[in-house]
């Protein structure tokens, strides 16, 4: 992961379309935002609960259990975003054509992990509280993938996840 995370340049809307235009071949790239895969939202879960555990059983200070917890919930996340072959966080790019999501460093954008053909994928948001979930549904393959972003205002990739989410709602 590059220095700063995922989310280095996330609020730099114009940056983020330059790197997923150069990692597309130079494919016009209307939007792009950084999101994360849906499902690492239960790692995080899982292995907070558990680093949490684990901080209880090396002490009894309620610090330890925190500790452990955040630890835990990092290193599950990194984990299982490995295990599915991307990073923890991904940038997606919106074409006149396709959904692409691709693996980000922090810097530049790097491997294709998802392509989502526009012309026959169905696009079902949600949201909860400053959470806001974008399933993605090709209905000629069956394949579907959530993601996993932000209306927080107060985060640097609120406004190009808003793009991105504005985007695939309009078809």
């Amino acid at each position: 992961m590059g220095e700063g995370g995922p989310v280095k340049h996330a609020g730099d809307e114009s940056y983020l379309q330059e790197a997923a235009s150069d990692a597309l071949g130079g494919a016009e790239v209307l939007a792009a935002g950084i999101f994360s895969w849906q499902g690492l939202l239960g790692a995080q879960i899982a292995g907070g609960t558990l680093g949490a555990v684990a901080g209880d059983v090396v002490s009894d200070n309620p610090l330890a259990s925190g500790v452990g917890a955040a630890l835990g919930g990092r290193a599950a996340v990194e984990e299982a975003a490995a295990a599915e072959g991307m990073t923890v966080g991904v940038l997606v790019a919106v074409t006149a054509d396709a959904v692409v999501v691709l693996d980000w460093d922090g810097e530049r954008a790097g491997n294709e992990v998802r392509r989502f053909d526009r012309a026959h994928t169905d696009v079902h948001g949600s949201g909860f509280g400053l959470s806001r979930v974008v399933k993605l549904h090709d209905t000629e393959s069956g394949e579907t993938f959530a993601l996993h972003g932000t209306a927080a205002p107060f985060l640097a990739q609120a406004k190009a996840d808003k793009v991105v989410m504005h985007l695939l709602s309009a078809g």
